[in-house]
């Protein structure tokens, strides 16, 4: 391995080496890096199952959590191109923010699905809406909106992508918070 490799590679190495050694925790959950490579791999496995593949932009409409790795970690395996979305960007600068990314994928946490729903017809490019809930504890998650598949069914529902070669010039796109107007990427 070289210096010119993308995230998913360098991570797919280290979950090799350290199977069984914690990868990430958060409150009571702590996921291998076997684990987190598999989540990751039956995340980019669906992507590839929705027709989403290298380039396709994933935006992380995410607090932090187990989530926001994973699916940063899939994307990465995918040769997409994650990046992130401020939980506290209003309809206007969603709006832009996901159409000036041209976003096909959003995955985002419950309380962040209105917001999105309110733009959705104003971003073309969106072919997936994926919502997350119950990563840290038992509490049931509620059904999705209509659109919009549920992460952990997406992920049970999915085969994992096999590794494939990348490069080291895929993307990883980050926005501004936009205080000198409209978010910058």
């Amino acid at each position: 391995m070289g210096f010119n490799e993308n995230f998913a590679t360098v991570w797919e190495a280290i979950a090799d080496e350290l199977v069984d050694a914690p990868a990430l925790s958060h409150g009571p959950l702590t996921r291998s890096w076997a684990e987190l490579d598999t989540r990751a791999a039956r995340f980019a496995g669906a992507l590839a199952a929705f027709g989403v593949g290298a380039e396709a932009k994933v935006g992380l409409a995410l607090y932090n959590g187990p989530a926001y790795t994973e699916v940063t970690y899939g994307a990465f395996k995918a040769r997409a191109v994650p990046f992130n979305v401020n939980y506290r960007y209003r309809e206007a600068e969603l709006a832009y923010l996901l159409d000036n990314a041209d976003c096909e994928v959003v995955v985002a946490h419950p309380e962040l699905v209105e917001r999105i729903e309110a733009v959705r017809d104003q971003v073309p490019s969106i072919r997936l809406l994926v919502v997350v809930g119950g990563e840290t504890d038992a509490s049931p998650s509620p059904e999705p909106p209509d659109g919009w598949v549920h992460y952990e069914r997406l992920l049970a529902d999915a085969e994992p992508a096999r590794r494939i070669e990348r490069s080291g010039d895929d993307l990883w796109f980050l926005y501004t918070g936009g205080t000198t107007g409209m978010p910058k990427g």
